[in-house]
């Protein structure tokens, strides 16, 4: 049963791989005509070589035979350059778009699947599965369609040049086919094993390659090297049973040519002393023999090479099969924002995995108001946030944003509507100029520099060593804590949204670091609806309201000193984190000192 099933889903995903042509169907159509005319010039090949024997036997003049042979030679050398050439570059063609159908498909992908995703992973994915594509799109349209044609085409032939000695050609090719047969069974599902783990050591590598600081910080580095040389351990050893049986393959293929030309020879011999066959036909079948093997043996490399990739062709669909559980409806209008009030609506949501929810939030946010969302962690602040921007959606309730339901507008819209400041910067390994432009890629030089003036960075980026060209490093390494904030920030002004999100957007930096980008953030904010997570008390206490969530539900409304003064939830947060009225004015000392330092 489970053999069964193994051996349809192999077989889904060839026919999968094989439909990704169906863009050039016409060009690999052609290809495969042409492979089976270059079979048959290959078949009768052997036949003609037959033929010139036996005139030669009879004294006869053999030359008809030998130049029809030699026409034939030169004609399918010719053929095979042309399909090599066309096979070669329509296989490159249709990989490349295969990576580009993966690579626009994550993309596209809402944020939960990249939460539970690694990407290393991923990227191995799409790298082992399109070379795998290639690898078998390549030899089909090269070799393999010919091969087929050539043992389709070679039987009846051979039958009708001499039926005993195609008997034995037909039982060679059966054993022959029959032992390879069980050595594909026998790896397959060992190499889907094998391919598993290596996609998750790339997953795993990925991690430790991007926290290498952490892990010499805290002197993880000798035991993640153990935990990775265990995990190369126990790959190489479940490759080993794989390894066994291919070998095994390997030499009976070797031994496979000889045997085959002794058995044609030894029952020609036998049938010519009977008179049941020329010397041309032992000729012409040793010939046969021959092409038969060194087909059968292509054959077989391809299909074992086949079974080897089907598994990392399968992760590569599985990704691709990922759907989106944000969905836009058919009749979507794009967003219209002409004063920027949200309104949540009784909205409800729980965490498919996970204990994370919100439950019947309800409050509304006028135009152009900041509005601090606080709680203790796991309250459902973030949550909030995600489901304006429609990373999920609610099982309850709704979210307007003017009036419009954000489910009935085009999730382009909503994104372009909404300017996003988070607490990691997310800076690309491009320069200063590209980074910002991110916010608006049609924004000319002029606007980016003024958008890294409001920000506050424009200074810092002319005293870098080539200003806006500036790299910034893998994820902004090459910039300070401060100056990559400042670089987001500059980026939401280029977008110039009229929703803004600052989710702990300066909760990393220290307070006098976050002090001088008060006034950046200040001017974000400027004539924009606001929303605010945050623990800090200068940007708490810059919010018009603070709403307080405790276990998904808003507990308090209010402005600070109001909910300061109930002594309830907030209160409690603000005295175990600080934020007092005491700490208000250390604070703004601490932001006074820096910014006129």
């Amino acid at each position: 049963m489970a053999s069964t099933f193994f051996a349809a889903a192999r077989g889904h995903v060839f026919t999968r791989a094989l439909g990704l042509l169906r863009p050039e169907r016409g060009k690999a159509g052609a290809l495969i005509g042409a492979g089976a005319l270059i079979a048959v010039l290959q078949v009768l090949e052997p036949l003609l070589f037959g033929k010139a024997i036996n005139a030669l036997t009879a004294r006869a003049n053999p030359m008809r035979y030998v130049a029809l042979w030699c026409a034939i030679s030169t004609m399918g050398f010719l053929s095979a350059v042309v399909i090599s050439l066309i096979a070669d570059r329509l296989a490159h063609r249709r990989r490349l778009a295969g990576m580009a159908s993966f690579v626009e498909h994550l993309l596209a992908l809402p944020p939960s699947f990249h939460n539970e995703a690694r990407s290393g992973r991923l990227m191995r994915m799409m790298i082992s599965g399109c070379d795998s594509l290639f690898m078998l799109w390549l030899p089909l349209l090269r070799d393999q369609i010919t091969n087929a044609a050539i043992l389709f085409a070679l039987v009846p032939i051979a039958f009708f040049t001499n039926w005993r000695l195609a008997l034995v050609l037909v039982a060679l090719m059966l054993i022959y086919s029959a032992v390879n047969l069980i050595v594909v069974r026998r790896t397959s599902t060992g190499q889907a094993m094998v391919e598993n783990r290596f996609t998750d050591l790339s997953g795993k590598l990925g991690d430790l390659f991007g926290n290498v600081t952490v892990l010499q910080s805290f002197l993880a580095v000798p035991g993640e090297l153990r935990q990775v040389k265990s995990s190369l351990h126990d790959l190489l050893h479940a490759q080993y049973p794989v390894l066994n049986w291919w070998a095994i393959s390997a030499v009976l293929t070797r031994g496979a040519s000889s045997i085959a030309i002794v058995a044609i020879f030894g029952v020609g011999a036998a049938l010519v002393s009977r008179h049941h066959a020329t010397i041309g036909d032992v000729v012409a079948f040793v010939g046969f023999a021959t092409l038969l093997v060194a087909r059968l043996e292509m054959m077989t490399t391809f299909i074992v090479d086949v079974a080897q990739r089907l598994p990392s062709l399968a992760l590569f669909f599985g990704v691709l099969d990922q759907e989106s559980h944000i969905v836009e409806a058919p009749a979507a209008q794009p967003l219209t924002v002409a004063r920027g009030h949200v309104r949540f609506d009784n909205v409800s949501f729980r965490y498919p995995r996970g204990s994370g929810a919100v439950h019947d939030l309800a409050f509304d946010v006028a135009p152009g108001e900041t509005v601090a969302i606080v709680g203790p962690t796991g309250s459902g602040k973030s949550t909030a946030l995600g489901l304006l921007q429609r990373a999920y959606d609610p099982e309850k309730g709704r979210i307007l944003v003017d009036g419009q339901d954000i489910r009935d507008v085009t999730l382009a819209s909503l994104r372009a509507a909404t300017g996003v400041v988070f607490q990691e910067a997310g800076l690309f390994n491009r320069s200063i100029a590209v980074n910002i432009a991110m916010g608006n890629p049609d924004a000319t030089m002029a606007q980016i520099e003024d958008a890294a003036r409001i920000a506050g960075a424009y200074d810092f980026v002319m005293r870098k060593p080539q200003g806006f060209a500036t790299p910034v490093g893998d994820r902004g390494q090459g910039l300070s804590g401060g100056e990559r904030q400042r670089i987001a920030i500059a980026r939401a002004l280029l977008k110039d949204a009229p929703i803004l999100l600052l989710d702990e957007a300066t909760s990393a930096l220290d307070v006098a670091t976050e002090a001088r980008l008060q006034e950046s953030l200040d001017r974000l904010r400027a004539g924009r609806t606001t929303f605010v997570i945050a623990h800090r008390l200068s940007t708490v206490r810059a919010a018009d309201r603070i709403i307080v969530l405790d276990q998904g539900r808003i507990v308090e409304q209010g402005s600070f000193d109001e909910l300061v003064a109930q002594g309830g939830t907030f209160a409690a947060l603000a005295r175990d984190g600080g934020l007092t009225q005491a700490a208000a004015n250390d604070d703004a000392d601490e932001g006074k000192a820096a910014l006129t330092a």
